[in-house]
């Protein structure tokens, strides 16, 4: 329901002429990863493994700019790979709801992601208690909307689990996406 009235306001910002400042917002995802993406789309397991694979990427760029010594461009720097962290995994989720929708087996997928949410759960924990207090105020709200995203993410990913495993119980799984009956 959320998504369905986020898109009806993006649709809105498009037809009002204020969406060029939103159409201007950069890409997360390198033209590799885009590509990388492409290849994977009919099989949801590699899918959600790339995605898993691109978000630890931007975490771990947090992480190294950490351990780097400050700078005044540190805190802006943070700030962008946590937008790019919280569009991945919404990309992600969007991505678990479609192979849901048409039945595919994704579950080793789903496994991988929900074992990526308890390790970023416990990153941007880490995150918010050992920033310096002069740079988290520039990236304490985006910081936030991380935390709540993958709590969010890590609540229906075990739920998409367990409906994926009752499904296949029931034998009503499509092994490949490209099975699905549209």
């Amino acid at each position: 329901m959320h998504r369905y009235l986020l898109s009806i306001w993006l649709l809105a910002l498009l037809i009002s002429g204020v969406a060029p400042a939103v159409a201007q917002k950069r890409d997360p995802m390198s033209d590799a990863e885009v590509d990388q993406m492409r290849e994977a789309a009919d099989y949801p397991n590699k899918r959600l493994e790339l995605m898993v694979r691109f978000a630890k990427e931007r975490i771990a760029m947090i992480g190294i700019l950490r351990s780097d010594p400050p700078s005044e461009t540190r805190p802006k720097q943070i700030h962008d790979y946590l937008e790019d962290f919280i569009t991945l995994l919404d990309e992600t989720d969007d991505n678990i709801d479609v192979y849901a929708q048409h039945r595919t087996d994704m579950r080793k997928g789903l496994k991988l992601v929900i074992e990526a949410d308890s390790e970023w759960q416990l990153n941007l924990r880490q995150l918010k208690e050992q920033s310096p207090a002069d740079e988290l105020p520039q990236y304490a709200f985006v910081l936030a909307n991380a935390i709540d995203t993958v709590a969010d993410s890590a609540k229906s990913s075990r739920e998409s689990l367990e409906e994926q495993n009752k499904l296949a119980a029931e034998k009503k799984l499509n092994k490949d996406y490209s099975e699905r009956k549209d």
